[in-house]
């Protein structure tokens, strides 16, 4: 029902408005380049398409206006740049009652009215989607207004949103190949997930450090927190230290459980760095041998792109199970190990962090496969595919 209530939108809006999208020539020499980007609602969709926004400022004298949720997620990672931002009141389909998604499909043509309306003030050269529900309405808008479209898929397995804006975009962009099949389009690139600049540089300015036999953990627990990883993962290293393992700790929390694991690793006589959100992640990376962490796409490009081995416990709830597809594809490349929360205990786990801990060899052999994954130039080779289609003629 929900594919084809948003095919019969799209189906409404096949015709273009004629409008020319070719970007304005300064005298400096640089392009001008109006960009929408839109998606949100987790840090996945958010900082792949800021990766993307940094890069073609880098390009070009660019004008962007970011149309989302207007989640904290939001409006806390696009703070430091000037973009305009404005919310669109969409109502999300998945995982919602019957009744619910009855609202939700009802109100679906006027949130693609309001976007149409965003888009005709801001008069945009393309429109770059990122994931997320309140992408769809405003592709739907910039495909009646004539306006190039491009989207992005951080997941293997894409979401509902780019699944169909995917049959009317001009071009799609890929983190895995895996992801091809669910695309019929045929402007298809497999380019990588986009990764901040500043975490890449972060992370290459320093190495991870192993010094008198203590390894360096970090424990990702997501920026809004995870409390099933938090639980498992204080669990094993209390009974690693309870062992005699001697090891370094980071423990990205959540605001959430921050207090509670800072009282749980005191009361257990543990000396570990605690901390609700880590704003500097690539320092943190730089000092890490080995990342605990979910396997969200985002996490994933990152630690790929710095070359780092991880250990995912996939989040058990996520959409279609698409965290434990992009585990078990790191998994099968030999970059990291993946455990369902729900079939691993603390001392199963405690057990495969000793194993690394005492095999340094593998843990050099997970690194180098970790690198070899990663797509540090993401979000570089999709700034300049959007540039190009920003030239290319109607």
């Amino acid at each position: 029902m929900l594919s084809r209530s948003w095919l019969m939108v799209f189906s409404m809006l096949k015709h273009d408005a004629g409008r020319d999208n070719t970007p304005v020539t300064l005298g400096t020499g640089r392009k001008s380049l109006r960009l929408v980007i839109t998606g949100g609602g987790t840090g996945g969709h958010v900082f792949p398409g800021v990766a993307v926004g940094e890069e073609l400022s880098s390009m070009c004298d660019l004008s962007c206006l970011w149309i989302g949720t207007g989640r904290p997620v939001e409006k806390k990672a696009l703070q430091a740049y000037e973009w305009d931002y404005k919310v669109l009141n969409v109502q999300p389909l998945k995982g919602r009652g019957l009744l619910d998604v009855a609202g939700a499909l009802a109100h679906l043509p006027f949130s693609v009215i309001s976007a149409m309306r965003l888009l005709r003030r801001f008069r945009p050269d393309v429109v770059f989607g990122v994931g997320g529900y309140v992408s769809g309405p405003v592709i739907a808008a910039a495909r009646v207004s004539g306006i190039k479209t491009a989207i992005h898929e951080q997941n293997i397995l894409p979401g509902l949103a780019n699944r169909l804006a995917s049959r009317v975009v001009d071009r799609i962009f890929i983190s895995m190949q895996a992801s091809r099949k669910y695309f019929r389009n045929s402007h298809v690139e497999c380019l990588g997930n986009p990764v901040r600049k500043q975490i890449i540089e972060q992370a290459e300015s320093d190495s991870p450090q192993k010094s008198n036999g203590v390894m360096n953990i970090l424990i990702l627990g997501g920026s809004q927190g995870a409390s099933g990883l938090n639980r498992l993962a204080s669990s094993a290293l209390k009974i690693l230290h309870q062992s005699g393992c001697h090891f370094s700790v980071v423990h990205q929390s959540g605001p959430a459980e921050y207090e509670e694991l800072q009282s749980f690793y005191s009361e257990a006589g543990m000396d570990v760095s605690v901390r609700d959100f880590i704003s500097d992640i690539g320092v943190a990376y730089s000092h890490a041998n080995l990342i605990l962490c979910r396997a969200g796409a985002t996490t994933l490009a990152e630690v790929t792109a710095v070359g780092r081995p991880v250990i995912c416990i996939p989040y058990p709830h996520a959409a279609d199970g698409h965290q434990v597809m992009n585990a078990r594809a790191l998994y099968d490349a030999g970059a990291g190990l993946y455990f369902e929360e729900g079939e691993v205990g603390a001392v199963r786990l405690a057990s495969e962090i000793e194993k690394l801990i005492s095999a340094p060899d593998r843990l050099l052999q997970m690194t180098a496969r970790s690198r070899s994954l990663g797509r540090p130039d993401a979000a570089r080779k999709i700034a300049e595919s959007i540039m190009e289609l920003s030239q290319a003629d109607a």
